[in-house]
């Protein structure tokens, strides 16, 4: 095999580094909910104390509904001022931290001595914190998060006061049950955003703080390419993206969506190659594949699969995407990933319709996102991709 060439070897540095991102994304989440799952007791008490006899909503309810919220956001509002310590503190050491990582990175693999230039800590900190994600500073989305978090409890609470349901279920509507490991209440919905949002984060804070340490060595840096994970959850926009090249700071900048793995990649001579991972297989498929080796008749989906067999699954599919997930050269895109990958999973990722498009009807994959990246419905797509459809022996009619 022959030797890496620089940039394959900081592609890889760079891909291997996104491992690290999603673990420090994970550890943030663990901890933000930590901190959430303390008050949980303390708002099962309040709920069951101040709504004992609970028989409906009437001229009583609002004032001690008032009383109730008072109480809850006393319960809720320390822990959350913890939750944004934590966050900025982790958003300020990644920024701090990415282009350290980046130089250390291009200066080991590059063929020359470099010398880099290191942007200043406190700038640093200020873009993670004043750059938009999804149309909103970090600060707007920790600020929004928190008030959803009350709202959606007091809302809860209200349904469960209306429907003349008993302390013990409504705090059970909030915090959940026991027996479900608390994943039946609306705190749970809470957990979910915090997942979402530290994983976006983190990709969020790494390109932003990346993209300044590239700006000031634009000596080195003339141009980046846009990698997407080769897997069937990447978006259409994402795929439609995947390995087109940007000249530094400009164009798309991951992440370009919540939980985006996107991720792109300087290069020190405007060539990126390198291997990279790919999953050529979705969770229907292996559903599908587990059923027909249990004898399972019409089985599509993980829901669909019998009472105590999903266990069974999940055990099975773990193993076969060890087997399955593979390497391709960098230089791959998503499109050609899709076009060399089998008309099973060409299907499950585009819809029958679209896969047929993109097999017979020759159309590529930035053909089905309008400008602003979001998927075109099929029936704009047969008017827009007229003699595609009829080329894949379909009637444009039809979806019209």
């Amino acid at each position: 095999m022959a030797a890496q060439t620089s940039n394959e070897q900081f592609l890889d540095a760079l891909i291997r580094h996104q491992i690290y991102l999603i673990r420090v994304a994970g550890s943030l989440r663990n901890k933000i909910n930590g901190i959430l799952a303390a008050t949980e007791d303390d708002l099962r008490d309040a709920i069951e104390r101040r709504l004992q006899n609970n028989k409906g909503f009437d001229t009583y309810s609002g004032q001690r509904l008032k009383v109730l919220e008072r109480l809850i956001h006393n319960i809720r509002q320390p822990a959350w001022d913890k939750v944004d310590e934590a966050f900025f503190a982790e958003v300020d050491e990644l920024a701090r931290y990415e282009p350290e990582f980046t130089s250390a990175a291009v200066k080991a693999v590059a063929p020359v001595v470099l010398d880099t230039i290191m942007p200043s800590v406190p700038r640093l900190k200020a873009i993670a914190r004043a750059t938009p994600m999804e149309g909103r500073v970090l600060k707007e989305w920790a600020s929004r998060q928190r008030a959803t978090d009350l709202s959606r409890i007091m809302s809860a609470v209200q349904v469960g006061m209306v429907q003349g349901e008993d302390s013990r279920a409504i705090a059970n509507r909030v915090v959940g049950t026991r027996q479900m490991h608390k994943i039946d209440g609306v705190t749970e919905i809470t957990r979910r955003d915090a997942d979402s949002l530290t994983r976006t984060m983190t990709n969020h804070v790494s390109n932003v703080s990346r993209q300044e340490f590239l700006r000031l060595n634009d000596d080195l840096f003339e141009w980046e390419v846009l990698h997407a994970t080769l897997d069937s959850r990447t978006t259409p926009q994402c795929r439609a993206l995947d390995g087109k090249r940007f000249r530094v700071g400009k164009g798309p900048m991951p992440p370009l969506h919540f939980r985006c793995r996107d991720v792109r990649v300087a290069a020190l001579d405007g060539e990126v190659l390198g291997d990279r991972p790919m999953k050529p297989v979705t969770e229907q498929m292996l559903v599908r594949e587990y059923a027909r080796s249990n004898g399972l008749e019409g089985i599509e989906w993980r829901k669909d699969l019998p009472r105590g067999s999903m266990g069974r699954f999940d055990q099975y599919a773990r193993g076969r995407v060890r087997e399955l997930v593979g390497r391709v050269p960098a230089s791959t895109t998503y499109q050609q990933f899709l076009e060399r990958a089998s008309s099973e999973f060409q299907d499950d990722v585009l819809g029958q319709t679209r896969a047929l498009l993109f097999r017979k009807g020759g159309v590529t994959l930035d053909r089905f996102v309008d400008a602003q990246g979001t998927q075109i419905n099929l029936g704009n797509l047969a008017r827009i991709e007229r003699g595609a459809f009829i080329k894949a022996g379909l009637d444009p009619g039809e979806f019209q």
